[in-house]
Order: C-alpha cells, then sequence, then structure tokens
C-alpha cells in the first residue's frame, strides 16, 4: 500500500516519521534521476533494474516508476517489464483511484499498457488479437472508463480519443474509430493526430458512400494540405506519403479543384415532424454514417455493396455474391431506419394514428396499463429485430463463398467470442475482423440492448418483455444501445464489401505504441 503523510498537529513523533518520509522521497529522486541517465546511455535493462525494488511513498512516485518501466519494456520489447508495471498500476488501484484526479490518468494509463502488450506480441509474430478479445476488450473498456473520469481536461479528452481510436483501427474497426478522430478533431482542431487520424479514417472510408465519395475525398485532401503546410505539423513521413498516394490514386487532379458542395449537417426539413427526427437523430448520433452527423451521408451509405454487383467472380468465389450482399445490406439499412424512426416515434410520444381514433383500453385486469400506439409500434418492430441478425449472417455467409437457403444463425457463421468460426480463420479482410469482435462485445453483454432481438423475439408476454414495455426510459435507452450497435454492425458488412471490391483486404497497421502519461 502506498503511505501517505498528513501534517496536522506536530509532534515530536510525526517530526520524526516526516524527516524519514522526507529522506524515502530524496532516495527515490535519485534512483529515478539515476536510472533515467542509465536509460539516456542506451541501458534500458539496467535502468529498469535499478528502480524495481525502489519502495514509493505517492501516486507521483509510482507513476514515474511505472513510466519508466513502460519505456523500458516498449525499448527491449519486453512483455515481461510491461506486464510488471500493469501489475503494479491494478495492484495500487485502491489508492490511486481515492485521489479523483487521477482517475482519468490510471484508467488511460492501463489501457495503453494492455495496449502496448499487444503491439510488442503482434511485432514479435504473436497472432491478431481478434482471436483474444481477454486483452483488446479489456484495454477497450479501460479507454471507456478514462473518458468517463477526464473531467472538462480538453486536452487529455483528445489523447484518450485519438490513443483509443488508434487502437480500434488495429483492430479492424475503423468505422468506429472515425467517429473518436471526428469528436476529437472538434474538441481540438488544431491537434495534428487527431486531425491526421480523421483524415486517414475519412480515406478509407469515403468508398462506404460512393455518391459522396469524391466529396469525401476531397475533403481529406483539404485537411492533408493543412498538415503539410503546417510548420509544427507531422511533416511527410512514411504515413503522410502513404496517405498522398493514395489520394492521388482515387482522386484526379482536376478533381481536387472542385468545391466541396454536400451539406455536412443540413437541417433544413418541410415539416416539424421531420425536424424533430433529424435533431434527435443528431443529438443520439442514429445516423447510419462513421460519424452518425450527416443525412447526406446516411442516405449514400449502403451503395458500396454493389461495386462489384457486375463481377462475375472475384477471388474465387461465387458469381454474383456482390449483388446478393447489396441486396441484403440494402434491406438491413431499410430496417434500421424503420427501428429508428419508431423510437423517435415513442420517444415523442408521438400520436400515430390506429385507424380507430385510439383510445386507452381499460380491461378489468389487475395491474393492466395502455401503451400509446408509438409505444406498441416500438414493440413490435422489435420483436423482428432478430431478423436483422440473421440477414447479417446471411450476408457474411454469401461473402465467404456458401450457399444460403432458409434462415441462418449468426453464431453458426461466426462462431463464439472466445473461438471464431472455422471460415473465418483464413480471412484476411480486417472488416470482417471488426465485424466479429464487435458482435462478440454484444453477445458478452457489453453493449447496451444487445439482448433485444432475443428477448423480444421469445415472447412478447414474458415478464421481462412486460416490464420493459411499462418502463418508457429503459425501453429507451436500450433501444439507443440496440441501434448503436447494429449501425455499427451493419457499417462493417457495408465497409467489408468496400474492402474486397478494391482489393484493399491487407491487414490494419499495427498498434501505435502509446506513452505513459503523467499527471501534471
Amino acid at each position: 500500500m502506498l503511505h501517505f503523510i498528513r501534517i496536522n498537529n506536530i509532534s515530536g513523533g510525526v517530526i520524526g516519521e516526516y524527516s524519514r518520509y522526507n529522506e524515502d522521497v530524496s532516495t527515490f529522486s535519485e534512483a529515478l534521476a539515476e536510472a533515467r541517465g542509465i536509460m539516456d546511455r542506451g541501458g534500458f535493462r539496467e535502468s529498469f533494474t535499478r528502480m524495481a525494488d525502489i519502495p514509493v511513498s505517492r501516486p507521483d512516485e509510482l507513476f514515474s516508476k511505472i513510466a519508466l518501466m513502460a519505456d523500458a519494456g516498449i525499448a527491449l520489447r519486453d512483455v515481461s517489464i510491461l506486464e510488471y508495471g500493469l501489475y503494479l498500476l491494478e495492484h495500487h488501484s485502491e489508492d490511486i483511484l481515492a485521489v479523483p484526479s487521477l482517475a482519468a490518468f490510471y484508467w488511460f494509463n492501463i489501457a495503453n499498457l494492455k495496449a502496448n502488450l499487444l503491439a510488442v506480441n503482434e511485432s514479435e509474430g504473436g497472432r491478431r488479437c481478434w482471436y483474444d478479445r481477454k486483452q483488446s476488450a479489456s484495454a477497450r473498456k479501460a479507454y471507456g472508463k478514462a473518458l468517463e473520469h477526464v473531467g472538462d481536461d480538453e486536452a487529455l479528452q483528445v489523447r484518450i480519443l485519438t490513443a483509443h481510436a488508434g487502437f480500434l483501427t488495429g483492430l479492424g474497426r475503423d468505422w468506429e474509430a472515425f467517429g473518436l478522430f471526428h469528436r476529437a478533431a472538434k474538441l481540438n482542431p488544431d491537434d495534428d493526430e487527431a486531425l491526421l487520424g480523421r483524415t486517414e479514417a475519412l480515406i478509407a472510408l469515403a468508398g462506404t458512400a460512393p455518391a459522396l465519395e469524391k466529396d469525401l475525398l476531397r475533403e481529406a485532401a483539404d485537411h492533408l494540405d493543412i498538415l503539410m503546410e503546417d510548420d509544427e505539423g507531422p511533416g511527410r513521413d512514411e504515413r503522410s506519403d502513404y496517405l498522398i498516394s493514395s489520394l492521388a490514386d482515387r482522386l484526379a487532379d482536376g478533381e481536387r479543384d472542385e468545391e466541396v458542395t454536400y451539406p455536412k449537417n443540413s437541417v433544413i426539413t418541410n415539416n416539424e415532424n421531420e425536424h424533430s427526427m433529424v435533431m434527435y437523430s443528431l443529438k443520439n448520433r442514429l445516423y447510419l454514417t462513421p460519424c452518425s452527423s450527416c443525412r447526406r451521408c446516411d442516405r449514400a451509405v449502403g451503395d458500396a455493396a454493389a461495386l462489384g454487383a457486375h463481377h462475375a467472380l472475384v477471388g474465387g468465389k461465387n458469381s454474383g455474391r456482390y449483388r446478393k450482399m447489396a441486396v441484403l445490406t440494402g434491406r438491413l439499412t431499410e430496417r434500421y431506419r424503420a427501428l429508428r424512426a419508431a423510437l423517435i416515434n415513442h420517444h415523442r410520444e408521438t400520436d400515430v394514428p390506429d385507424g380507430a381514433d385510439y383510445q386507452p383500453h381499460f380491461p378489468e385486469v389487475e395491474d393492466w396499463h395502455a401503451l400509446p400506439p408509438s409505444t406498441a409500434a416500438l414493440i413490435t418492430t422489435l420483436a423482428g429485430s432478430h431478423v436483422m441478425l440473421e440477414g447479417m449472417a446471411a450476408c457474411v455467409a454469401v461473402f465467404l463463398g456458401r450457399e444460403i437457403k432458409g434462415p441462418v444463425r449468426i453464431d453458426y457463421i461466426l462462431g463464439t467470442p472466445g473461438s471464431p468460426g472455422s471460415s473465418l480463420l483464413n480471412e484476411q479482410n480486417p472488416a470482417l475482423h471488426g465485424f466479429w469482435d464487435l458482435w462478440a462485445d454484444g453477445v458478452e453483454g457489453r453493449i447496451t440492448g444487445a439482448d433485444l432481438p432475443e428477448l423480444f423475439s421469445r415472447s412478447l408476454s414474458s415478464p421481462e418483455v412486460e416490464g420493459l414495455s411499462l418502463d418508457a426510459q429503459a425501453l429507451t435507452e436500450k433501444t439507443l444501445g440496440l441501434l448503436d450497435w447494429l449501425k455499427n454492425l451493419t457499417g462493417y458488412l457495408i465497409r467489408m464489401a468496400d474492402r474486397d471490391a478494391r482489393g484493399e483486404i491487407e491487414n490494419p497497421p499495427l498498434w501505435p505504441l502509446q506513452p505513459f502519461v503523467l499527471p501534471g
């Protein structure tokens, strides 16, 4: 346990203890300075050895000690050193979290250490982590907790968002990563890492909305020009050179000079009801796009599966599969939008005509409560939401070249969170792995509302369904979570088809190594 000294009434005993405390601080500071000096001369293992047994008495000393271990572990690619630093941080969690201002730093560094463990394992030939979710899922959870505790520190918010987004990109989950980069860039438009990450993801995802692809690429080109012209920006490196090359391949010189015309956040509507739906969708990030904030993208997304609709044979798989995937993803987007509209009507208590001049029905039954038509419509729509998961399973089956006849169980295709289906093991498309990883989150209960399709498909008369039907707020919150899950799952199916049609099936980039962040 860390030892804290509180000085109230000075007595001889306390003065003696305070003196020993000062000696401990002096000893730690000297050892840390010596270890850093050894590290500066390239003695990373010797530096770690020098600090390993030095006791700490304050959280800032603990953070400094683990930061040195993290630097040594990364430099040496030594998993055992990183694991020891992670052990120390978790072992002293109670003392650290007792100081509210340190909570965000604690969770952020937990996440970064776990991300670095995966990165080192990967660089040393370890198997891709979407087949072992123990570390990756806990790292993502820690990033989420860090963001919950960060408060008003915008600079730290941006660092957490960009680190989390970079980690998701390594999992093949660039659809969600774009949303995090987008939020970080809105918080601080001058942050190079946030803007570069957003630009990189925008180029990658532009093909998922073919009608707007050129506009999206022009926006990415504008951002990249700003970064390259900034004297204090990231400058030219392998990463920026790759982005410049990608834009040159997909955007001709004449096309780059055209003005970006699409309204990124248009809320111009024809009536009050539509306006309310638009504002609710924007507020709750319900639009079927990575950033969830563009109506035109919402209408354009889904066409990507049709890119190769006329290809007779691609990659040795079944003919016409792009055409089949285009139909399946098209139906998924229709059902998603229907569920979204039903939720908004329920939340706003919209007066939905029922053809019978609706009046609440009060039979002589104890505990009976009538449901408004908008709530009844939402429940009916939720009862059919399991069909969306079947449609997603069918889409993956078609992509894998399987013939489908009748309903397809999604776990039959994807396997389990602990073990992916055998058909997935040899697939290199990162979006497919991102889809599997996100699906596993829902199965493991990490997604609010992911249980609704199964719950409502089993029985509309169960006590759980009845209780949820009568709790308007709980029903809204769980349906919002379900919609977010379905939105991102659909996005990965579209991204999967887009990647495959373009031949972009290489592994995602390795996780960037993250520094240990010190408070203050």
